[in-house]
């Protein structure tokens, strides 16, 4: 039996999954941030790690563009505690944050990424998820997720796509699992 560590608090989490153009991910981030005045810290993974804590009424589109590839946002409530050498520390040293993971377009297709947070505090919890419910209420939604290897099929009635990725999967762009081989067919498409 694994006992509870005493010292760490429980952690609780949600997660809202989809499919959604950069572009358009970076929009709702930044429409967030302005309306609700919130912090926004722009994460670069390769060729090195770089993050950029942006000061409240920036022009994140124009940060991120400064800092590419960016390949996560973290918007939180308050400053973020920079000097992270590494995106774990980044988020041990800046709690409470909602995470949107950013994927780009290959000629693979279009991952699926999530709008996140994990965090201790369930009332700040409760507040990511209801903007996040909110802005979900101006999403398509609904998809078949496929196994291509053995042609399962399975439905995802709470996976989300914007309008964006509507577009890239009516032409004929794959909308791939976030990992592995499985992919997407959105119910409106189908």
């Amino acid at each position: 039996m694994e006992l509870a560590n005493p010292f760490l608090p429980e952690m609780l989490a949600f997660a809202l999954p989809l499919h959604g153009l950069r572009e358009e991910l970076i929009e709702i981030a930044a429409g967030w941030a302005d309306e609700f005045k919130l912090y926004v810290a722009a994460e670069r993974f390769y060729p090195s790690y770089a993050v950029a804590a942006l000061p409240l009424g920036a022009d994140v589109a124009e940060a991120i563009a400064g800092l590419e590839p960016v390949r996560r946002l973290s918007l939180r409530r308050g400053p973020f505690f920079e000097g992270s050498i590494d995106e774990r520390q980044h988020l041990v040293r800046n709690p409470e944050c909602l995470t949107i993971v950013l994927e780009p377009v290959t000629e693979d297709g279009l991952r699926a990424t999530a709008l996140t947070s994990k965090m201790g505090d369930e009332a700040g919890l409760r507040d990511w998820a209801a903007l996040v419910r909110e802005a979900a209420l101006g999403l398509h939604r609904g998809a078949w997720a496929i196994e291509p290897e053995y042609g399962g099929r399975q439905r995802v009635p709470d996976h989300f796509h914007t309008q964006g990725a509507h577009d890239l999967a009516a032409g004929g762009v794959h909308m791939l699992s976030a990992a592995g081989t499985a992919t997407f067919e959105f119910y409106d498409l189908t």
